[in-house]
């Protein structure tokens, strides 16, 4: 099992990358998934991570996101809880 990251250690991993976050949401489907693309501000992004931790809830699903710092993807599950893969 993936080890969980804390909601500062999430903070960090955003902090790497530009001002604007591109990252994939993904919602299960009976044939599969449905893939969307998605774009927030930095703070955004980190304002919706925060409400997702702290509300056990993260709205439109899973999301995918490539830290290129670390070659990882930051994986949040649509409880709120946030890997790495």
């Amino acid at each position: 099992m993936n080890q969980h990251l804390s909601e500062s250690e999430v903070h960090v991993l955003i902090d790497s990358l530009g001002d604007e976050i591109h990252f994939e949401q993904v919602r299960p489907h009976n044939k599969g998934e449905i893939r969307r693309q998605k774009s927030l501000s930095k703070s955004k992004f980190k304002e919706m991570i925060s409400e997702a931790i702290e509300y056990g809830h993260q709205p439109g699903g899973d999301l995918e996101l490539r830290i290129p710092a670390i070659n990882k993807m930051l994986v949040g599950h649509h409880d709120g809880i946030y890997w790495l893969e």
